[in-house]
């Protein structure tokens, strides 16, 4: 059943969908014509699905049992909602040639996609855009740096079939194939009802109302165009935006920097650099993001897991990995780890555990759960190593829980 969406993303610049990002052309060295130049997002956005007949009959089911146990004694119980966050996910690419995985990806996420639609919320990062043809590629098919990702716009829908509720646009890839790309993917993405975020003057972030919960969400990532990830004044004048002037009752941050590949799985607390450009300090960034007011950050771009850490009571993920990269990526030894990462919080932000899924990717079949539970391993050893001060357990099953 897919969930129902409200989600507000406030621009800061014009109020028009057809007004182009001012000097964003211009920066991404495109022709200045409507078809590429930059949208911005509307003011509010709602979409909902309408229950099927089986649907209907579940529910009054699930009403019936209820009603049978009214009689019960009532006991007071704490309400927790549970987030479940991945990290990179880019399901096939239709450049230069179509690499797609059978049935089109529809079963890409099949192994996990129970943790994502039982969440109260989940969230993931789109490496990529969503565009069926054209755009201006950054580089030329056969160069060595002929790292793109763009996905068939209809692959929207694989991401809300899995039960993304919000996915970030704030990473190296968006800008791929120039801001017809980029109007593209919020078209499509607001066409399958996920919100998004992570465009600097664009879509900063994003708003998403769900059951009298309201949840905010801002991204960031080191790179042009994107809400930047060395800016620390940045993350905290937009989670204090979220937090005091929107009124979320969960403010969370999303962040896709660090160094990358299978030695970039240390946090090493100082600025880190890749093939010669600045990714930032990923826990300063962290660090002043929870000072300003955020209950959870989570971080994705090294393409590898790294350690997660409770600070001030709140959690921090500093990477997940790649979570459903089947295709152009490095998915051998810690590469292909790709765990979900449950978190169970209160309506007034307050940690009260969680969970690591354990999955792995196979090349060319996206995430599958893996018996063996490797990457709990993994996160229980980087964890210890690189934050010894945090009070996070992390068990042999990969249950969260605070020390005592």
């Amino acid at each position: 059943m897919r969930k129902v969406v409200l989600f507000v993303c406030t621009l800061f610049l014009a109020a028009t969908m057809s007004s182009p990002l001012m000097g964003a052309t211009a920066a991404m060295q495109h022709d200045d014509n409507e078809q590429d130049s930059l949208v911005m997002c509307d003011d509010f956005f709602a979409h909902l699905v309408e229950f099927s007949h089986e649907q209907r009959l579940e529910v009054a089911r699930r009403k019936a049992v209820v009603d049978s146990l009214s009689t019960l004694p009532a006991t007071p119980t704490e309400r927790v909602l549970r987030l479940a966050c991945v990290g990179d996910m880019m399901l096939g690419v239709n450049y230069p040639s179509p690499r797609l995985a059978q049935n089109d990806g529809r079963n890409l996420l099949d192994d996990v996609r129970s943790y994502l639609v039982d969440a109260d919320f989940a969230l993931g990062n789109l490496e990529g855009v969503l565009l069926d043809q054209g755009g201006v590629p950054r580089y030329g098919p056969d160069s060595k740096n002929a790292h793109m990702f763009r996905m068939p716009q209809r692959y929207a829908m694989r991401f809300a079939e899995a039960g993304f509720d919000f996915l970030s646009m704030a990473n190296n890839h968006t800008l791929d194939f120039g801001a017809q790309a980029i109007n593209s993917t919020i078209k499509s993405l607001k066409g399958a009802g996920i919100a998004y975020a992570g465009v600097q003057n664009m879509c900063e972030y994003a708003v998403v109302e769900r059951d009298g919960i309201r949840y905010g969400i801002c991204a960031f990532a080191p790179n042009r165009l994107m809400c930047d990830l060395h800016n620390l004044a940045l993350g905290e004048r937009l989670v204090k935006k979220l937090r005091n002037e929107l009124k979320c009752d969960i403010v969370i941050v999303s962040i896709h920097g660090g160094a990358e590949g299978p030695t970039a799985y240390r946090v090493t607390r100082k600025n880190e650099t890749f093939i010669g450009y600045s990714r930032g300090n990923v826990y300063a960034f962290a660090h002043r993001c929870i000072d300003a007011g955020a209950d959870l950050v989570y971080g994705h771009g090294p393409h590898v897991v790294r350690g997660m850490e409770l600070y001030k009571g709140k959690l921090i993920a500093y990477s997940l990995g790649n979570f459903c990269t089947p295709f152009g990526m490095n998915l051998n030894g810690r590469c292909g780890y790709a765990p979900v990462l449950l978190v169970d919080i209160t309506p007034e932000g307050e940690f009260r555990g969680g969970r690591i899924v354990p999955a792995i990717q196979p090349y060319g079949v996206g995430s599958k759960i893996d018996a063996t539970g490797t990457v709990i391993r993994e996160l229980q050893t980087l964890s210890r190593t690189d934050f010894p001060e945090s009070k996070l357990v992390i068990a042999d099953d990969g249950t969260l829980s605070v020390k005592e």
